[in-house]
């Protein structure tokens, strides 16, 4: 079977929801400045690019994201996502 990886990478400047903080990814060391390696900082909101969100993340109380079994998140078609 097929694996079709449909994330979205992340960039600087990338677009977000509205509210959401944006994307800042810099160099922190860098082996080009002397450093022993090339580290980066980054800040962004947990809802940033493709991410799934639990159920807990709009009803109190409800599944978090560790309780969702792996393949709840495996379709057999990119083109119908409701599909098994």
């Amino acid at each position: 079977m097929p694996i079709y990886d449909i994330t979205v990478p992340f960039r600087s400047g990338m677009p977000v929801y509205e509210g959401d903080p944006g994307i800042e990814i810099k160099a922190w060391t860098a082996l080009a400045k002397g450093d022993s390696s090339n580290v980066s900082f980054l800040h962004f909101g947990a809802h940033t690019g493709t991410h799934v969100d639990a159920p807990a993340h709009f009803i109190e109380g409800a599944r978090r994201i560790d309780s969702l079994a792996l393949d709840t998140l495996i379709w057999t078609s990119p083109s119908d996502p409701g599909a098994r």
